[in-house]
């Protein structure tokens, strides 16, 4: 950091000649190749990694790429060794440095030859803004060694975003790294970057000053860049990788970029022959927050998720625990063949939100209210998986099961199936307010009871006789039964199908009546039900006159 007089200083945490932030990763063949990231202050110009194997005396030199760079807080060099020609099945112990500062020893070991069954930790969203400018994620380190502890078992862990609050700040990684202290040396810490990964604030003191998001995870990709399999998407290779372990195949994705993303993201899904195909993405397609949208990236990675078809894409963002049943093309169903199921995999830090909810898309909600990290063990046996949400003090959230041979999904869940088109609005069902108002099909166009769905979500709602006002999202409409003409806050719109009455409601026609308030639509055929949604998440509560 620079003082008042202009002079350089390191922070705490700063780095130093002695090595710290030391990741241990998958960059290949996880049975023959491992990387070791670590950190040193700039006094450190190379370093080396020295490895043995368990039961041998014997240790091999492997000369580390160096880097230097200097941060919004201070200046260092970062040092990246891959491992390769290891044996499989086998237990390697290493430490790092140079000839003066040489780290702590650890270990490691590569995956067996036909893994067919093995174990990994999914988190999500640990991050820590607190305090403010030495953020503490002890509890997510607690949270994993009680994991370790409890589920020796496991390869490596996987996060679905999010790893830090702050990714364009070095003091935030300062803070994950010294929570994750002798675990990210022992284990495979397998990342997907989420939004908090990607912003930064341009100065912490005295007060965070300057927020900003990057098209680019700039200093995540400049930490990692050898740290996982460079096989991605030119230009966001970090952010985006796969890597295969055992039986099952890890396609991530980040957050930028998407229409670069998704062809990369198709082929790399469609293209393994793995008996599982696994995907991560940081924002849920199908979100457990009531004004919750997803349409920063799921236009463009419809195809890969759609038609590549992972069997089951971890998602995070949202600090709640939820599931889908098996979905394809916005439709719901009940067999893991049927579609792809969505695990939205809570928060590992204690994080909370005090508003999400059960969606109709979702099987299984908790909303982790509590101020408790959750974590899930995922367990691949052969053509059988198993996913279980534990939180911190051991209760179980939720346990997921499924059998590729026999097509089955435990717990039983059916995907609803309408007898009346119901409605939704985000995919929160309008239940009570709706209750014997449906939507229907006439001569191929849907109508809906627009009046009941404004209200339902907080809008402003004026019913006369022959008329209907309408307000929400900043616009405003005036619909007249029998007549095409709507006087709207743009001007005045004419409508190709006419208002009329039904169960005391003013039906209007769908389509047409979406574009006035910039909302969007679709009609899952299979379960019955129109959705309604919006490009973002703004709240249309109408509120009182100031007073």
């Amino acid at each position: 950091m620079i003082d008042s007089n202009g002079r350089f200083y390191k922070p705490e945490r700063g780095s130093s000649a002695s090595p710290d932030h030391i990741l241990l990763s998958f960059c290949g063949d996880p049975h023959t190749q491992m990387a070791v990231t670590w950190r040193t202050d700039i006094s450190v110009k190379n370093g080396y990694l020295l490895l043995r194997e368990d039961g041998s005396g014997k240790q091999e030199k492997y000369p580390a790429l160096s880097k230097e760079t200097e941060t919004d807080i201070d200046r260092s060099t970062y040092h990246f060794s891959v491992i390769n020609c290891l044996k499989p099945g086998t237990r390697y112990f290493y430490t790092v440095g140079d000839e003066e500062n040489r780290s702590d020893e650890y270990s490691f070991e590569t995956e067996r030859e036909n893994t067919d069954r093995f174990s990994f930790i999914l988190i999500s969203d640990h991050q820590q803004s607190f305090p403010l400018q030495l953020p503490d994620y002890s509890k997510v380190g607690n949270l994993l060694r009680r994991a370790l502890s409890e589920h020796p078992e496991c390869r490596f862990i996987f996060t679905a975003g999010d790893n830090c609050d702050n990714g364009q700040n070095d003091l935030q990684w300062n803070g994950m790294f010294e929570g994750l202290k002798g675990i990210t040396e022992n284990i495979p810490f397998m990342m997907t970057t989420g939004n908090h990964d990607n912003r930064g604030y341009i100065s912490y003191f005295p007060e965070p000053t300057g927020k900003f998001y990057l098209d680019h995870a700039d200093f995540f990709d400049f930490q990692f860049k050898y740290s996982y399999p460079l096989n991605g998407p030119e230009g966001y290779e970090t952010e985006n990788y796969s890597f295969d372990y055992g039986n099952a195949h890890f396609t991530v994705m980040g957050i930028n970029a998407p229409e670069e993303v998704a062809e990369w993201a198709y082929k790399d899904i469609s293209g393994s022959c793995k008996t599982w195909r696994l995907a991560s993405y940081h924002f849920p397609v199908y979100p457990v927050m009531p004004e919750g949208q997803n349409d920063d990236g799921y236009p463009w990675l419809r195809k890969p998720i759609e038609q590549g078809r992972p069997d089951i894409l971890f998602e995070g963002h949202e600090h709640s625990f939820a599931r889908t049943f098996p979905t394809l093309g916005d439709e719901l169903f009940d067999k893991p063949s049927q579609g792809v199921i969505h695990y939205i995999a809570g928060n590992a830090g204690g994080n909370i939100y005090h508003s999400n909810c059960q969606k109709i898309w979702h099987s299984c909600f908790f909303p982790q209210e509590e101020r408790t990290g959750l974590y899930t063990v995922v367990e691949i046996d052969g053509c059988r998986l198993t996913a279980t949400a534990y939180m911190e003090d051991g209760r179980i959230a939720d346990k997921m099961f499924i059998d590729k041979e026999k097509d089955l999904l435990l717990p039983y869940a059916l995907a609803p199936v309408y007898d009346r088109t119901k409605m939704c609005f985000k995919g929160r069902m309008l239940e009570l307010s709706a209750r014997g108002c449906y939507a229907e099909n006439k001569d191929g166009v849907w109508f809906a009871p627009l009046g009941v769905v404004i209200q339902s979500i907080g809008g402003k709602v004026i019913k006369e006789t022959n008329s209907l006002y309408c307000e929400a999202y900043g616009h405003h409409a005036l619909f007249i039964e029998g007549d095409k003409t709507v006087h709207t806050d743009e001007g005045t719109v004419f409508l190709n199908n006419p208002p009329y009455f039904e169960n005391g409601q003013l039906y209007v026609p769908v389509a047409e009546t979406a574009g006035i308030f910039e909302l969007s639509w679709y009609y899952a055929k299979r379960n019955n039900f129109i959705n309604w949604n919006t490009p973002h998440e703004e709240k249309p509560l109408c509120r009182h006159p100031d007073h």
